[in-house]
C-alpha cells in the first residue's frame, strides 16, 4: 500500500515541477534584458538658423544683441542671446561683444530652445568694403589740325 501512495505523490511532484519550469526560465531569460537596456539618447540640439542684418542694439551687460532683418518686404528684429560658447569674429579675427556697435553689418546663426529664447552659435562682422576712387585722366583734346 505505500508504494501504491507514493507513486502517484511522486508523479503529482514531478508534474509540478516541470509545470513551473519553463515559467522560471522565462522570467530568468526576461530579467536581464530589462536591466541592460541603454539609456534614452538625450535629443539633438536644434539646427542653426542663419541671420545677416544691422545691429540696432548692443548690450554687453545682458550679453544681447538686436538684429535687423529684412525678409521678402518684411523687416524684422530680433534679439539674440551671446553665450561663453558663441564665436565671436570680427573682420576674420576672434572679437567680444564690446568690439561691435550699433550699425555694423552682422551674419551668423542662432538656436532656439523650447522657450523661444534665441542663442547666438556664431557672430561676424567684416568692415565695409571701399572701393578705391576710380582713377580718372584728364580727358586728352585731339590734335589740332587747323591748316591755314
Amino acid at each position: 500500500m505505500k508504494i501504491t501512495l507514493l507513486t502517484p505523490a511522486l508523479a503529482a511532484i514531478l508534474g509540478l515541477a516541470l509545470a513551473s519550469a519553463p515559467t522560471t526560465l522565462q522570467a530568468q531569460t526576461n530579467s536581464p534584458a530589462t536591466t541592460t537596456t541603454a539609456p534614452a539618447p538625450a535629443p539633438k540640439p536644434a539646427k542653426p538658423t542663419e541671420f545677416r542684418g544691422t545691429l540696432t542694439a548692443v548690450d554687453t551687460a545682458a550679453s544681447t544683441i538686436t538684429v535687423a532683418t529684412q525678409k521678402s518686404t518684411k523687416d524684422t528684429e530680433k534679439t539674440i542671446a551671446i553665450a561663453s560658447t558663441t564665436k565671436v569674429k570680427k573682420d576674420g579675427k576672434p572679437a567680444t561683444l564690446a568690439d561691435f556697435s550699433v550699425g555694423d553689418k552682422v551674419s551668423g546663426s542662432y538656436r532656439t530652445d523650447d522657450a523661444g529664447k534665441m542663442t547666438a552659435a556664431s557672430l561676424n562682422s567684416k568692415a565695409a568694403k571701399t572701393e578705391p576712387a576710380p582713377v580718372t585722366t584728364p580727358a586728352s583734346t585731339p590734335a589740332s589740325t587747323d591748316k591755314k
